[in-house]
């Protein structure tokens, strides 16, 4: 296996497409940080990945790990949550390595494909996994308390002597199914 240092995570199968159905190549993968979106990344990112020749292009099959840095929904604390993924997805030749000529879409939904250059952008189809498996919501723990809505300390922290809180007239029919 190769370890290969590079920026966002792309690397190049040119010599793999002019193999037979089936040729390999592995690399273990080693980066500080991957945009999600425009507030979120993954962070100390590690992993390997396969990448198996097929009749359309190559299979793309990686093991990821790194953190999320988010904050909790109720504490706004920061959480550091842990990103584990497996996926295996089929990237698409554009264009024909040897020829240039240009080949078929593929019949998929969405497909991953390999650029011009013949680069597999991994990092795109990471950004993808994990926005997938991040949660909703980000809670620093199942039990957290959250903030005060009168005085706003946090609650996992100290506790207030703040009022519980005025009911709302418009629920006192929901209350009045309790009794």
């Amino acid at each position: 296996m190769h370890l290969k240092k590079q920026v966002d995570l792309q690397f190049n199968v040119a010599q793999l497409l002019r193999e037979p159905v089936g040729g390999r190549r592995e690399y273990t993968f080693d980066e500080e940080n991957l945009s999600l979106d425009n507030d979120v990344s993954l962070q100390k990112i590690t992993g390997d990945v396969r990448f198996t020749r097929t009749p359309s292009g190559v299979l793309t099959e990686a093991r990821v790990r790194g953190v999320v840095e988010r904050l909790c929904t109720r504490c706004l604390d920061q959480v550091d949550q842990s990103i584990a993924l497996h996926f295996c997805d089929e990237f698409h030749s554009k264009i024909e390595v040897n020829t240039g000529a240009p080949l078929p879409q593929p019949d998929e939904e969405d497909p991953f494909f390999i650029n011009e250059n013949h680069l597999v952008d991994v990092g795109q189809a990471i950004r993808e996994y994990t926005l997938i498996e991040l949660p909703m919501q980000a809670l620093c723990r199942g039990d957290c308390k959250g903030l005060c809505p009168t005085c706003g300390v946090n609650l996992n922290d100290i506790s207030c002597d703040c009022p519980s809180g005025e009911e709302d007239e418009r629920l006192s029919i929901l209350k009045s199914l309790l009794d």
